[in-house]
């Protein structure tokens, strides 16, 4: 029985193994292009935001000669 068991196992747990190896590298590979695509899209939108909030105009506070956040008690 241990010969006919270790014929068994030489012969089609590999190929079986190698198959569902292969299947799931597929399947991650699809997973990896679908966060990479998701990835390129966010990164696009950050630099939109980054962009807009740049371009904004900045906006100067004038407090009698103070800068804001400097403390008043000397």
């Amino acid at each position: 029985m241990k010969k006919f068991k270790k014929w068994l196992v030489d012969h089609f747990l590999p190929m079986w193994a190698k198959e569902t190896v292969l299947r799931e590298n597929r399947q991650l590979c699809l997973e990896c292009e679908e966060l990479k695509h998701k990835l390129e899209i966010q990164g696009a939108y950050i630099a939109g935001l980054e962009s807009g909030t740049r371009s904004m105009r900045r906006i100067v506070i004038n407090n009698n000669g103070r800068v804001s956040g400097e403390n008043t008690d000397k």
